[in-house]
């Protein structure tokens, strides 16, 4: 079963460079992974510093070998001291088995 990561990480104003370098290293890496479906950024339009990462999985084990990577690990370590707060996760498994409940690639 398909599992999704949303998180929304709010970034101190003076720290969004050095943020979105790090979100690109994350990213990249991810992209890489076998069990990664799908790896989408997204900024805030009216709060620059808010930003909205969505993360698709094979499955849950996909997702769980993610966190353990050592790029995981570095971009927290990274991120972290950036925040002006904890970020929020979101974590959830498809609504409906139907896979027509969705629209586009997955």
């Amino acid at each position: 079963m398909k599992f999704a990561v949303l998180v929304v990480f709010k970034v101190a104003v003076n720290e969004i460079s050095e943020f979105k370098k790090a979100l690109r290293f994350h990213s990249e890496n991810t992209w890489r992974e076998e069990g990664s479906i799908k790896f989408v950024s997204y900024v805030d339009e009216k709060d620059p510093s808010v930003f909205y990462l969505y993360e698709l999985y094979q499955n849950r084990d996909a997702f769980e070998a993610h966190t353990k990577t050592d790029y995981i690990l570095k971009f927290r370590d990274v991120v972290t001291p950036l925040l002006r707060e904890p970020s929020v996760i979101y974590r959830g498994i498809p609504a409906f088995d139907d896979p027509s409940s969705s629209k586009g690639e997955i």
